[in-house]
């Protein structure tokens, strides 16, 4: 079934037998048995499920930790000074935020610095280096959630008498030895790959627990609220949510009460208990929208920040940023999303003049989520073009990117199989346009533009379902998507744009009943037009809203696609 985005819809077809014996096995509805076997849910993890067990503690102890850990017990031990650099995303914010709380309550002497995305660009650079360290007398600089691949950076800090701990979890190019330089990266040990998966805020996690445990002092920390940091981090980075992930997720928000953290208190206000989503959509959001516009500082001077006048004023500012953020985002979707040439042999590639940089990653998601393509969006940054990118499975960005820069097509780039962002002199534009397509025809020629659903369902067990069974498969994240569902017939009777970008749908069932259903992001996308033009029933593939349903009336779907 082909739908109005261009993608081929079709069940998964799973064997029926296989569907009754884990029914029958674990009692379970049909429905719950058959998303477990599409997920490949292992049966700890379904028996982990049903019964909510609690999650058990993840051990997890790299073999850099024993060198990096000497670098801070010296700092200790001799009041030495330490400056933390941190990327600009809420990975970023909450492993500064967890190192700099940490090393504070032991007394040690540190300072943070966030770049400016704008004016700095990511990571460590020369010049900034030069900046920071100059009149500082810094003997430790540890970086988190950047710095795997900043090889001349680390070389220049060496050179200059400094010593260099690197946190983070990026795709790592070549690897180097240096002799003052620890890197804690688990992509290094190709073989362990139970921990590729971690943020850089979970290493942290991880790092100052053995420090505790090696320094042989706790000084009253909080490792709930770390952990909690951690979940925060996890979610937001969009890392894989199963496994060690998902444990970390489900124990971060169990075992940290969120109104504890009063930080956070005016940027969320809660009625009931803090759910993924609230972080997904609203708490992350809000972090990552200051670095977007130029502002890295202020979040990490809110989750520092003690007083209640400075607490309440980052808030309101932050808040503010997150509006101004979506409005320039709506206007920027929707115009490279009018001009768009989605050819079936080619990526979606968009170049255009004067876009806010911050905002490259979140449209080419946007962009990826609508039309199940890998999208590189650019943009001109002073002499050179800066281009942030989202994939499918199966087509490595961060790899791709690396083969680029080996083929001198483009000046530095990296990140993750999924997401990643690189700069290129502008007239090589038309190179890297040529080389990523000639790799996507490589791997996708012979492929179709196919995406899967569960089943085909009707309102009414999709309503059973929602209260029964639905929360025993949170958390939803990266391979752990809230499933999809057909639903035919449905005729769309009244409709309300939201916020210039979403559309809110009241929609009626084939017994005459009327359900809520939203659509996110689709006002100048073929879908959205559709929805709101429609006068014939139409099949829908849609998704159950994340929430706890306890009243009919408050049993939502959200729109994925349309089938044409």
């Amino acid at each position: 079934m082909k739908s109005v985005n261009g993608i081929n819809w079709k069940e998964n077809n799973i064997p029926e037998r296989l569907i009754l014996k884990n029914k029958q096995k674990y009692n379970i509805s049909y429905l719950l048995s058959k998303i477990f076997i599409d997920k490949k849910y292992s049966e700890e993890e379904i028996h982990n499920s049903i019964y909510k067990i609690q999650q058990k503690e993840i051990i997890y102890k790299n073999p850099d930790f024993a060198d990096a850990a000497e670098f801070i017990f010296d700092c200790y031990k001799n009041k030495k000074k330490i400056l933390i650099f941190g990327d600009y995303d809420v990975d970023g914010y909450s492993s500064v935020y967890l190192l700099y709380d940490f090393l504070s309550n032991l007394d040690i002497n540190c300072n943070y610095f966030i770049p400016n995305r704008l004016l700095d660009g990511y990571g460590p650079n020369k010049l900034l280096l030069e900046k920071l360290i100059n009149n500082n007398n810094y003997d430790l600089i540890i970086f988190v959630d950047c710095g795997s691949n900043s090889v001349e950076e680390i070389k220049y800090l060496e050179d200059n008498g400094l010593k260099t701990i690197i946190i983070d979890h990026h795709q790592i190019h070549e690897q180097k030895t240096f002799k003052k330089t620890i890197l804690i990266n688990p992509l290094k040990n190709v073989k362990d790959k139970q921990f590729f998966s971690f943020c850089a805020t979970s290493l942290v996690y991880f790092f100052i627990k053995y420090l505790i445990t090696t320094l042989k002092t706790n000084h009253n920390i909080d490792l709930n609220k770390y952990l909690f940091f951690s979940a925060i981090a996890t979610i937001c980075d969009q890392m894989s949510m199963r496994g060690n992930n998902k444990s970390i997720v489900i124990n971060g928000l169990n075992n940290f009460k969120f109104n504890n953290f009063k930080n956070f208190n005016k940027l969320l206000n809660l009625k009931n208990r803090l759910m993924v989503t609230d972080i997904s959509f609203s708490l992350g959001p809000i972090l990552n929208s200051a670095g977007r516009l130029g502002y890295s500082d202020l979040p990490i001077n809110l989750l520092i920040d003690k007083n209640k006048l400075n607490i309440d004023k980052i808030s309101e500012k932050l808040i503010f940023l997150n509006d101004k953020r979506k409005k320039i985002q709506s206007k920027t979707f929707q115009l490279l999303n009018k001009n768009l040439v989605n050819s079936k042999m080619e990526v979606i590639f968009n170049y255009k003049d004067n876009i806010n940089e911050g905002l490259l990653g979140i449209i080419a998601a946007n962009l990826v989520e609508l039309y199940n393509k890998p999208s590189f969006i650019l943009t001109n940054s002073g002499n050179l073009i800066k281009c942030s990118s989202r994939s499918v499975h199966g087509f490595d960005i961060g790899n791709i990117f690396y083969l680029a820069i080996k083929k001198k097509i483009i000046l530095k780039g990296g990140g993750h199989a999924m997401a990643a962002g690189c700069v290129l002199e502008k007239d090589k534009l038309n190179d890297f346009k040529k080389f990523l397509n000639f790799v996507y025809n490589k791997n996708f020629k012979k492929i179709e533009n196919n995406k899967f659903y569960i089943s085909e369902q009707k309102i009414d067990s999709l309503l059973i379902f929602a209260k029964q069974d639905f929360q025993k498969l949170e958390p939803f994240g990266n391979y752990n998507t809230s499933p999809l569902f057909l639903v035919r017939n449905n005729k769309i009777v009244k409709f309300k744009i939201i916020k210039d970008s979403h559309l809110q749908l009241i929609i009626k069932k084939k017994d005459n009943k009327f359900y809520l259903g939203f659509a996110f992001n689709v006002i100048g996308t073929k879908l959205g037009y559709l929805l709101m033009n429609s006068k014939k029933k139409i099949d829908l593939i849609v998704q159950i809203n994340n929430k706890i349903i306890k009243n009919n009336s408050e049993f939502n779907l959200i729109i994925k696609d349309a089938i044409v």
